[in-house]
């Protein structure tokens, strides 16, 4: 009890002080933020909801209607075999590596809502289906950013390898229950499929674009607070993915753009936690994993530039255009390899050992 009451207390004391820096941010930094909200709802009229949004209808519409479990059902002996869960949560994965970060969340707490997947099943679904779409690595990085389609087809195969196995490590370490009840047909879950799909995805819609904003105009005022441009960009690509790649592509090593990705930034996160509405997804453990997706992504990405040159070009002052493999060695790889497998191990074996526990309490 004195516990609860003392997490309680903490959780008041933390909102009290998130509250007092953002009023204090709001007047101190007021031009920087009024900056930095323009450009956010700039970028998210120009380019988020025109590349995004009419994808997240059809994947609602798609998921709702159960064609989805329709044509993942070849698949779902793959799905119990991997990831330890339904052919509805192999649909909602693939939908969310081909649509981006926020529709995996988005389907998987639909199907939640609908009696198609249990609360557990869903978040852990959530912990798995995160990824950048096929149009962001190819076009915007590989092609806008890096003018290199090549970069953009690795950082691809990076993510799709990074999400599998991430999966794998979200499978046989995050227990989820069964549904009590036969999983509802989609006949039954209700009518007017079109306007509920359109309903959700502008829910969705509007939170993303709200956490996108919000984290432009802290990018703007940390841009006035820290001197130094390097760990700007750096700090902006954990913050928010997409300002993040458009100041450190060129300018950081492919594989570090791979772990971008495949961490997404603190703005997609926050734009998740608002898609999952009342799914028991644990944000300390969602996290974690996104950590280890990023690892993972930046060992796969970091081993092929070490086996095939690619050459970058890099946005500075300089006149040579380094290669990217000329940056990879074969004892770096390795023992990035290594600390990424013992990074993942740990995660996996301390998951296990707090399950463990939690259960033996209850017991």
């Amino acid at each position: 009890m004195k516990m609860k009451e003392l997490f309680r207390k903490r959780k008041i004391i933390l909102s009290l002080s998130t509250a007092l820096i953002g009023v204090f941010l709001a007047v101190r930094y007021a031009e920087e933020c009024r900056r930095g909200i323009g450009s956010g709802i700039g970028f998210c009229l120009e380019v988020l909801i025109p590349s995004l949004f009419f994808f997240m209808i059809v994947a609602a519409y798609i998921v709702q209607s159960g064609i989805a479990a329709l044509l993942c059902r070849p698949l779902e002996r793959i799905s119990q075999a991997l990831f330890r869960l339904p052919a509805q949560s192999a649909a909602v994965i693939l939908l969310a590596m081909i649509g981006g970060y926020p529709v995996g969340a988005s389907c998987a707490s639909i199907l939640a809502k609908e009696g198609r997947l249990s609360p557990s099943q869903a978040a852990k679904t959530v912990y798995i289906a995160v990824a950048a779409g096929p149009g962001f690595l190819l076009n915007f990085i590989g092609r806008t950013l890096l003018n290199n389609p090549q970069a953009g087809t690795i950082l691809l195969w990076s993510q799709v390898i990074a999400v599998i196995l991430t999966g794998v490590i979200v499978g046989h370490t995050v227990k989820s229950e069964p549904l009590s009840h036969s999983p509802r047909h989609p006949e039954e879950v209700g009518r007017n499929l079109l306007v509920r799909a359109v309903r959700n995805a502008s829910g969705a819609a509007f939170g993303m674009c709200a956490m996108v904003v919000m984290f432009c105009a802290l990018t703007e005022v940390m841009d006035t607070v820290i001197p130094d441009r390097g760990v700007c960009d750096i700090a902006s690509a954990i913050l928010e993915i997409t300002n993040g790649c458009s100041r450190t592509c060129g300018r950081t090593p492919l594989y570090l753009t791979a772990f971008f990705v495949g961490f997404g930034g603190l703005s997609v996160h926050f734009q998740i936690f608002s898609a999952v509405g009342e799914l028991p997804v644990k944000k300390g453990l969602f996290f974690l994993f996104r950590i280890t997706e990023g690892i993972i992504a930046m060992a796969a990405a970091y081993i092929y530039l070490m086996f095939t040159p690619t050459t970058i070009t890099v946005f500075s002052s300089l006149s040579t255009t380094p290669t990217a493999a000329k940056s990879a060695t074969l004892a770096g790889s390795a023992a990035l390899v290594l600390s990424s497998l013992l990074f993942i191990g740990s995660i996996a074996k301390k998951t296990v050992l707090t399950q463990d526990r939690h259960h033996d309490t209850e017991v």
